[in-house]
């Protein structure tokens, strides 16, 4: 067989394929099947103060005959308990050595907010950071997110806390609602993260009917009884 076995920003796994931070690496159940799976690793869907996802909306967008291109941000980061998460982090990692586990994060715009975050991470075993800067939804208010993804001097300022604090490699995902994503790339090098992640969530309006206000897709099909997902 291929040797297909990687490193990225000093992170070793078996293979190339990484599951993003995701609903699908929301929990250590999930995360243990996807490496059952043969993924070589996983980044750990984005961990903070806890949130609560109030209502999700689905929606997607079509293009011509083409179906389900992309669909739209359907919640924030995670709504678990932040010792929840680290627990299971440590258990995932304990049971998959040689897989890659790395671990969004997304905390306020403080120093001492950051270098708690990093240590919590690194206790759990963890193999690297992802600094969640793209994040285009709920958390603008609180300075955190795209808030900050778009913004390359506090790109450069909070990436410099964190690696400050960092003794296991540290990822910077930017956003690409920006006018020039390489602007926050660059500050992320100058502060002297590890590696680059492109891209998070693109800003768009998914199809919307018109009379009822409802999101599209329907779930019938072409000729079926429309049950359209949108509102609960």
């Amino acid at each position: 067989m291929a040797d297909l076995r990687t490193t990225f920003a000093g992170i070793q796994s078996p293979n190339p394929f990484w599951l993003a931070s995701a609903p699908p690496t929301n929990s250590g159940a999930q995360v243990h099947r996807a490496f059952e799976a043969g993924w070589g690793g996983a980044v750990w869907k984005t961990i903070g103060a806890p949130v609560l996802n109030v209502s999700n909306r689905y929606g997607a967008w079509h293009y011509g005959s083409q179906r389900m291109l992309a669909i739209n941000n359907v919640e924030l980061i995670s709504d678990r308990p932040l010792e929840t998460n680290l627990r299971e982090i440590s258990e995932v990692k304990r049971a998959w050595p040689d897989r890659a586990v790395i671990v969004s994060a997304m905390v306020e715009s403080k120093p001492e907010a950051w270098h708690d975050i990093v240590r919590k991470i690194e206790d759990t075993g963890a193999d690297g950071i992802e600094l969640n800067y793209g994040c285009p939804h709920g958390m603008s208010e609180r300075g955190m997110g795209a808030a900050v993804g778009q913004v390359p001097e506090y790109c450069e300022q909070i990436s410099r806390w964190v690696m400050q604090a960092a003794h296991i490699p540290v990822i910077m995902k930017l956003t690409p609602n920006v006018t020039n994503v390489a602007l926050p790339a660059r500050a992320g090098v100058a502060a002297g993260v590890n590696g680059l992640s492109l891209i998070n969530t693109v800003n768009s309006i998914v199809g919307v009917d018109l009379n009822s206000l409802e999101l599209t897709p329907n779930i019938a099909g072409k000729g079926g009884h429309a049950a359209t997902l949108g509102r609960q």
